[in-house]
């Protein structure tokens, strides 16, 4: 195992093949921040990763309020419509959770602990499909999506080659 620099944050990791040339970041959050520019007025143009990651907020967004309406029409006794909304919210989980996997793999955020993230992620989510319940299926995206946008809470430093070294 050789140590380089993630290309975003500079914290030093493993990485088991180096490559010169090669951009490696210590977590799918670096690989995420590192791909959504910010401009000298602090504004983000507009990219691919942007809105991907914008999309997968509003796909988020809309699981957690259709689990809201899922609760809220089971209270009121209205019972095969929250199922319905029920059905919509675990869905949408999948959907968000698969955009959230692919992204990170196409950012290069391939190392043991993403994949240990994203397993657990997937348990919850299974879980939640089993049990019918839209609240497995929200906590395993909270955490995916939390481990996904952590590289914006690292200050960027400048970029240092990974030469191994």
């Amino acid at each position: 195992m050789n140590k380089v620099a993630c290309h975003y944050c500079g914290l030093p990791f493993k990485a088991l093949r180096v490559q010169p040339g090669r951009e490696y970041f210590c977590c799918s959050g670096c690989a995420i921040a590192s791909r959504v520019p910010v401009d000298a007025n602090g504004k983000f143009p507009a990219n691919p990763t942007l809105l991907t990651a914008m999309a997968v907020g509003f796909a988020f967004f809309n699981q957690l309020l259709f689990w809201l309406l899922t609760i809220l029409l089971a209270r009121e006794g209205k019972i095969p419509a929250s199922a319905k909304f029920e059905t919509v919210s675990l869905t949408l989980g999948m959907i968000t959770w698969l955009a959230l996997v692919v992204a990170q793999w196409r950012l290069g955020a391939r190392r043991w602990v993403d994949a240990f993230v994203v397993v657990l992620t997937a348990g919850l989510l299974v879980n939640g499909f089993a049990t019918g319940s839209p609240v497995c299926a929200a906590l395993g995206n909270a955490a995916l999506v939390a481990w996904s946008a952590r590289g914006f809470l690292k200050k960027k430093t400048p970029v240092k080659q990974a030469d191994g070294g």
